[in-house]
């Protein structure tokens, strides 16, 4: 016969619940304290204060219902149930470390794919050595080289990063000016030694000018003073600049150049310097995810420091429309 006194299992209380140790604060505290022996050294340490301290080993010696340390002049002597906690806790501060340094190494090693819109002589000349050398240092880096003569939309995420010939319009947009060059007319010295260098627009016989083809650029800005009476004839039409190029290094032909690409290339000449050219400003432009992307800003101020050394831009200023993105 059950005992009437005797309350049943699904009546018995439950037992009280053990200490809740799962304030990562109060045992922070006591792993500092621990280690360093006073309240004073402790907080030093924490960056915080002596009474925090003291109140977080209070709480946890509440929560334990028994003391952690024996108060002595100058010094806090761990008790034995202190010792114990220190042995199952100190893991824990490992741990914190170590992810830390994790953190701390996720700013480091960059990973993720940028995408970047250059024309096809920079890619060629300029950017595409660079970029592999960055490959090289990160790699868990990647990047893709949108070549092109067009302008990707960088809002519309087209690329995350640009190298332009032009202000951008955008006014989301991120965008530094990092420095200048010019459109010349350029003969091979082969040229040059068979025919002379060019006086006019006027080719010699077995010479012709490389030219646009379906290109809609006008070549008439870069005519300084009067244009010729007639019309340049491009006896050789394309608009892959790179083959326009490759025509004129053959020494037959005069064609049109960046002077800084031109500058190194083995054998190439300018002419007619006083009657053709353009300044040009190069823009580094760039989505506003920049600033939020540690990857993107690597490699927005790789290509700034790069151009602007080559280029011979000013220091790097204020970004329109707002403050240069902070660095990785």
């Amino acid at each position: 016969m059950p005992d009437r006194d005797r309350p049943s299992d699904a009546t018995r209380p439950a037992p009280p619940a053990g200490a809740q140790l799962d304030d990562w604060n109060l045992l922070r505290s006591f792993i500092a304290v621990y280690e360093a022996g006073t309240l004073t050294e402790a907080a030093r340490r924490l960056a915080t204060t002596q009474p925090s301290v003291g109140r977080h080993v209070r709480e946890l010696e509440g929560a334990l219902g028994e003391a952690l340390f024996v108060r002595l002049p100058g010094k806090l002597k761990p008790t034995q149930r202190a010792h114990a906690l220190h042995e199952a806790v100190a893991p824990m501060k490992l741990a914190t470390l170590r992810a830390t340094q994790l953190f701390a190494d996720a700013h480091e090693v960059l990973v993720g794919t940028v995408r970047i819109a250059v024309s096809e002589v920079y890619a060629r000349h300029v950017v595409t050595p660079w970029v592999a050398q960055w490959l090289a240092e990160q790699p868990e880096l990647e990047i893709e080289l949108s070549v092109s003569n067009r302008s990707d939309n960088l809002l519309r995420r087209d690329a995350d990063i640009a190298v332009r010939f032009f202000r951008p319009e955008q006014d989301d947009v991120i965008a530094a000016c990092v420095g200048g060059t010019e459109l010349g007319l350029y003969a091979h010295e082969s040229y040059i030694a068979r025919h002379g260098e060019p006086q006019d627009f006027e080719m010699p016989e077995g010479a012709f000018v490389a030219g646009f083809d379906r290109e809609t650029s006008p070549i008439v800005p870069l005519f300084r003073g009067t244009p010729p009476p007639r019309p340049v004839r491009f006896r050789l039409r394309t608009d892959a600049i790179l083959a326009r190029e490759a025509a004129v290094e053959t020494g037959h032909a005069l064609g049109v150049y960046l002077a800084d690409v031109a500058a190194g290339i083995p054998g190439l000449q300018r002419v007619l310097a006083d009657r053709f050219g353009l300044e040009q400003e190069v823009w580094l432009c760039a989505h506003p995810e920049l600033r939020r992307s540690a990857s993107m800003r690597f490699v927005w101020n790789r290509l700034e420091q790069a151009l602007r050394a080559r280029l011979g831009g000013d220091a790097p200023s204020a970004l329109s429309p707002a403050s240069a993105p902070p660095g990785p």
